[in-house]
């Protein structure tokens, strides 16, 4: 069947080869490792301390980030819809955006990003092919956005690595550049290619016009900016934007590879290890808990009452 076929070129997509994952599990032991001796070093009631003094101003404007963030992520499926041709309405196509990115962020790409998704746009009538479309968009942009905000990070050295990880300034500028690099070829091929049409595992796919390849950068980058936003305002400004930024960055990029569902202790850990010279652990802990609870848990309860609801919908066009 096309879309048994469809659904497995999408997880092997959101799976490494084996000698891959050899090495994410080896990392994964050394996490879990780092996080049982960064947080087993932490004076829990000084994070209880700062649990309780977050109040409603510190609390509602990092809630209006969530939204803010999810609202943003939801664009990358309106344009993967645009993409794919399919005039589904936008009123449904963000729900089936939100309930997939919440369910992915806590149960792994492969299960909400491709599986409830795959599963949601069939039932709304997208073909598998426009469902594939979708997805490359969604994938895309999501990475094209992070390359945009770490490129320019790490080339403008915003954010200092730690001096025992041993990485030369100089190596992070060239890695910032090589990572700018991404975005940049991708626009200067849709300005020379655009309409052009290519095969990819059995599925054609064709180069979008520049002004949609922009679009697809701004959204992911401003998606990246207004979750990193979440951790600054629970963090009490005490520590730049940019470096709370720089280190959400490195934790999406940890949580790839280490592959926990939620990046769960992963988020933490890098948090502690780059910010825990700046901000007392305590608070940075407790920041890092409410954004948990704001980012992850109840978008999930969320999600997860809205993924029931399409599905008693059906193929019916209402939410």
């Amino acid at each position: 069947m096309m879309g048994a076929a469809t659904l497995s070129a999408i997880r092997q997509h959101a799976h490494w080869p084996a000698w891959r994952r050899a090495i994410g599990l080896l990392f994964i032991a050394a996490v879990l490792a780092l996080i049982a001796r960064k947080l087993g070093a932490i004076d829990w009631n000084a994070v209880l301390t700062a649990l309780r003094g977050f109040n409603a101003r510190t609390l509602l404007p990092a809630a209006g980030f969530v939204v803010l963030s999810g609202l943003l992520y939801s664009q990358f499926d309106v344009l993967g819809c645009r993409y794919a041709g399919h005039p589904l309405p936008l009123r449904r196509v963000m729900a089936i955006a939100y309930v997939s990115y919440t369910l992915s962020l806590n149960l792994g790409a492969t299960l909400g990003g491709a599986g409830v998704r795959y599963r949601l746009y069939s039932r709304a009538g997208l073909s598998p092919p426009q469902i594939w479309s979708l997805f490359v968009v969604v994938v895309s942009s999501n990475w094209l956005g992070y390359a945009l905000l770490a490129g320019g990070i790490l080339a403008g050295q915003v954010v200092v690595l730690p001096p025992e990880w041993g990485i030369p300034a100089a190596l992070t500028q060239v890695l910032g550049m090589m990572m700018l690099a991404i975005p940049a070829g991708y626009l200067a091929a849709c300005a020379a290619w655009h309409g052009r049409h290519r095969t990819v595992s059995d599925h054609d796919i064709y180069v979008p016009p520049v002004r949609f390849a922009a679009l697809q950068c701004l959204l992911s980058a401003a998606h990246w900016m207004a979750m990193a936003a979440i951790l600054y305002s629970l963090l009490h400004t005490h520590a730049a934007y940019f470096t709370v930024l720089g280190v959400l960055l490195a934790s999406g990029l940890a949580g790839v590879v280490v592959r926990i569902p939620g990046g769960l202790g992963v988020i933490e850990t890098v948090f502690l290890t780059m910010l825990g010279g700046q901000v007392p652990h305590g608070l940075l802990l407790a920041a890092l808990i409410a954004y948990r609870a704001l980012y992850y848990v109840i978008p999930l309860v969320i999600g997860s009452l809205g993924y029931f609801m399409l599905e008693a919908h059906g193929k019916r066009g209402g939410v």
